[in-house]
């Protein structure tokens, strides 16, 4: 798995890790506290912006040649079916569309 992939993938398991300590803590002391949630926020900033930067740069450059890899991501959309569970994980269904990357066109500069 090429870095860029790989960075993706840990930030990805860090802001799990970042979300169920947030919420850990949010259960047992029923405070909101800003001192758990500001990492959590950003390292799931840090993740969107990985996918975002990641995508652009295989765009342009062909570069990471694994980003269909990210697809794997779209089984935690699964999660939204288990009752009890926020609808929100549906929106990791769209990281299937990693799957097709590679027909996806390259922009040449010129």
């Amino acid at each position: 798995m090429e870095k860029q992939t790989k960075i993706t993938y840990i930030l990805f398991g860090l802001v799990a890790l970042s979300v169920f300590v947030h919420n850990v803590i949010y259960g047992l002391f029923r405070i909101e506290n800003p001192i758990s949630f500001g990492p959590a926020f950003a390292v799931a900033l840090g993740f969107a912006i990985s996918v975002v930067q990641n995508t652009i740069f295989y765009i342009r450059k062909g570069e990471p040649r694994d980003l269909w890899k990210l697809g794997w991501i779209g089984l935690f959309g699964l999660v939204g079916l288990i009752p009890g569970f926020n609808y929100g994980f549906f929106g990791f269904f769209g990281f299937f569309g990693f799957f097709g990357v590679k027909g996806w066109k390259r922009i040449k500069d010129k």
